[in-house]
């Protein structure tokens, strides 16, 4: 089984790693699991030319491997193979296109889900992915 694993640095998506890796009777012992960080792009064309491209390469590498560090740890010496990759772009939309050019049979991301304005803020790219998924999402709170 082939899985999306959607990371933002959050509580909620180590959460979901950590269901994955607590279930390998559902999950299949053997699973595979791509990790996805999505940033924003920089909004301004003017902050890329005041700072570099270098600079801002440099900027989206260090926030990926913030995110990504607690899942390394969590994964250490289990036997997931895990591939991590950093994509720029609107995150819904990015994780979505992943999942189904990759061949994922399943999206596993984390959700705030603790009050109405909670889902707004923290919840929006949950919402939009299961809404506009074809592939199927397994969300956890």
């Amino acid at each position: 089984m082939k899985l999306l694993i959607a990371i933002d640095g959050s509580e909620t998506a180590l959460r979901a790693l950590h269901y994955v890796v607590e279930h390998p009777d559902f999950f299949g012992d053997n699973a595979e699991l791509l990790l996805v960080f999505v940033h924003l792009p920089v909004p301004s064309s003017r902050v890329k030319a005041i700072v570099g491209n270098d600079v801002i390469e440099q900027y989206y590498k260090d926030e990926s491997e913030e995110a990504l560090g607690p899942t390394r740890e969590l994964l250490a010496g289990k036997a997931y193979r895990a591939t991590e990759r950093l994509i720029i772009g609107q995150p819904a939309a990015e994780i979505i296109a992943t999942a189904q050019g990759k061949g994922c049979d399943l999206i596993v991301m984390g959700t705030q889900g603790r009050s109405a304005f909670g889902n707004l803020i923290m919840g929006s790219v949950a919402m939009r992915v299961i809404a506009n998924s074809t592939v199927p999402v397994l969300s956890i709170r």
